[in-house]
């Protein structure tokens, strides 16, 4: 099998995704991250659909990314039970019920582009019991491990093999939803500090 530039920058993708997963995941052990249940829920099916997606549109070594956050995705679930944020807002169950509502369309369709499109607005939605609970804890999130993640799928979005609105929407969306919450968090945390 011979190994090609999208073969080797997937592979890194792929790689790095490990990395900043385990460096999430020891951060959780040793009490220093408090993840949200809720945002993990729905993080690792909107990964797992997105890998579908991707693979439906020939993504080859791009899809990676997606396949391995998906993997850790689902560990983090399970840690989320002993390890995760307990507290729990009404606006906290609506994002989850809107993003779980918002999964029953793509299961409807068979439309690839409408799923992409989905997911990535749910992913903003999911988004909102961590940015929430970060914005009153700044400190109980792991930013390295959101850094690495836009790395990741970065390098992802340059392994792909073919460039379509539904190989490349959902990660873009990601790298944008990271880095937003990284800011907010190094703000909060100055401000806090203050």
């Amino acid at each position: 099998m011979e190994f090609g530039y999208a073969e080797v920058i997937g592979g890194i993708a792929f790689l790095i995704g490990i990395y900043g997963s385990v460096v999430y995941i020891r951060s959780i052990l040793k009490h220093q991250t408090r993840p949200h249940l809720f945002t993990w829920l729905v993080w690792t099916l909107l990964s797992g659909i997105g890998y579908l997606a991707q693979l439906h549109d020939k993504a080859g070594p791009g899809a990676w990314a997606l396949a391995i956050t998906t993997v850790f995705s689902l560990i983090i679930v399970g840690l989320c039970l002993k390890y995760g944020e307990k507290t729990v807002t009404r606006g906290d169950k609506i994002a989850l019920a809107a993003s779980l509502t918002a999964i029953l369309p793509w299961v409807l369709t068979s439309d690839p582009l409408g799923s992409v499109i989905m997911i990535s607005i749910i992913d903003i939605v999911a988004f909102y019991p961590t940015f929430r609970k970060s914005w009153m804890k700044p400190g109980e999130e792991n930013l390295t491990a959101y850094n690495l993640a836009n790395v990741k799928f970065g390098l992802s979005l340059c392994a792909l093999q073919a460039f379509t609105v539904n190989t490349m929407l959902y990660p873009s969306v990601i790298i944008l939803a990271n880095g937003a919450f990284v800011v907010m968090c190094l703000i909060r945390r100055k401000q806090l500090a203050k």
